[in-house]
């Protein structure tokens, strides 16, 4: 009778993928389909492949802020979230894998599976979605643009100088 060791740190690495696999998943399918439905209701000339991309990207994107977030934790906070590059890198794969397959299950679930009421209403939330951070962006555009400059530029400070001395100022 062969005796089976579980290695709990080694089944939370394989844990890990499966759920960057399921957030790149879940994040390009919602994308997607309201992409998708916001281009209907409001007659863009899209193509079905480019939405399929763009929300492939939307869900690689939120993949690398997850990570960015990751990364800023463990400069910041000193913790172990990162295990290491390859970490890291498998996590990026699974998200990716997780983005194309619901990329592609988006266009084709809206195009061959949802009625057209079901469109229709897919479509008046996506534009819905869109119309308020439209109108703020085309009402205040360039304040809206100074202030996110203002903080990144803030947060990259703060970041650089976390667990640094900051010129000017004794540590005790």
């Amino acid at each position: 009778m062969e005796v089976v060791s579980l290695n709990i740190e080694e089944g939370a690495l394989h844990w890990g993928k499966l759920v960057h696999g399921l957030e790149g998943f879940v994040a390009a399918l919602v994308f997607g389909l309201l992409l998708i439905a916001w281009r209907d209701a409001r007659a863009i000339d899209l193509s079905d492949e480019l939405a399929a991309l763009t929300s492939i990207f939307a869900g690689i994107f939120f993949g690398v802020m997850w990570e960015i977030v990751k990364f800023v934790l463990d400069w910041v906070r000193y913790s172990d979230l990162q295990k290491s590059n390859s970490d890291t890198m498998t996590d990026f794969l699974s998200n990716d894998l997780g983005a194309v397959i619901a990329a592609v299950l988006a266009v084709r679930a809206y195009c061959h599976w949802l009625s057209p009421r079901q469109r229709r209403a897919l479509g008046c939330t996506a534009s819905k979605l869109v119309a308020g951070p439209s109108r703020v962006l085309d009402q205040h555009g360039f304040l809206m643009t100074l202030v996110v400059t203002a903080i990144t530029s803030a947060a990259v400070a703060a970041l650089w100088f976390s667990g640094r001395p900051v010129p000017g100022v004794q540590i005790p």
